[in-house]
């Protein structure tokens, strides 16, 4: 059998969309890492969001932060690190994305050229931000360093197909999550998926690459496994963004569809 390793979102997908809750895919979990198969979070959450997860799960990283635009891998990890990766802390650091400021100056023309209103987190105030998010203290405080990727959202009507075609002109790529519109500085999950599957065949005879999410902005990790599954939403349906030959669905919300995602896999190879 060939050797697994999984790219995972997070919210809406491992972890519970509204309470960001495990528990259903803990069997799944515990399967892998018993065979020391690694699972890679692929997020739009920042490095101290998954550092904070990785510790809960108790995985060993890499991972990937803020829609592919960083990459944080452990030292002594890989024995090849990409060029330009930087040494922190005992972690090597890979930059895919433009700084926070220029993102930032980017959706302010964006918006102006297309026409379109809209609020970014650093304009929310800590209680707009609790309830839109589910999060509060620590992990709300971790949620706001942002390096790279603008979460924002859009007031009253716009055309998505417009903007993600005038972002792209500009360089920029613009995409929407579970809960929040999105834009960072030409880079997406799928880049960095690549970069580090390059590394793993480097270490692993026969790997498998599969990815697992929710929504399209999952869509260019997808594009980058080999094998690529969709799970359920809340309200029991699937992203329709997202191309039916794209991923597989699989029954079962957030961390319940991820489990029976890992299962397929592991049994049938």
């Amino acid at each position: 059998m060939a050797e697994v390793v999984v790219f995972t979102d997070l919210d809406g997908t491992l972890l519970d969309h509204k309470s960001y809750g495990v528990r259903p895919a803990l069997p799944a979990i515990d399967l892998l890492v018993r065979r020391g198969l690694p699972i890679v979070p692929v997020s739009s959450k920042t490095a101290a969001e998954i550092r904070r997860w990785i510790r809960l799960l108790t995985l060993e990283g890499p991972f990937i932060c803020e829609n592919g635009c960083g990459i944080v891998i452990p030292a002594g990890r890989f024995a090849k690190i990409p060029d330009g990766a930087v040494l922190q802390d005992g972690e090597w650091n890979i930059a895919l994305g433009t700084g926070i400021n220029k993102v930032t100056l980017a959706l302010k023309e964006l918006s102006e050229t297309v026409g379109f209103a809209y609020r970014t987190f650093d304009q929310m105030s800590i209680e707009e931000l609790s309830a839109l998010t589910g999060l509060a203290g620590e992990e709300l405080d971790q949620s706001l360093i942002r390096e790279y990727d603008l979460p924002f959202i859009i007031q009253g009507d716009c055309d998505e197909e417009i903007i993600g075609r005038t972002a792209a002109k500009r360089g920029f790529y613009f995409t929407r999550g579970g809960r929040f519109y999105h834009l960072t500085g030409g880079c997406n999950k799928g880049e960095a998926v690549r970069i580090l599957a390059r590394l793993y065949r480097d270490e692993i005879a026969d790997p498998l690459f599969i990815g697992i999410g929710d929504s399209f902005n999952d869509l260019p990790m997808f594009k980058a496994v080999d094998r690529a599954f969709l799970v359920q939403k809340p309200d029991g349906t699937y992203d329709p963004k997202v191309p039916e030959d794209a991923a597989r669905r699989v029954k079962g919300i957030g961390p319940s569809g991820w489990r029976a995602a890992v299962e397929e896999v592991m049994t049938i190879g």
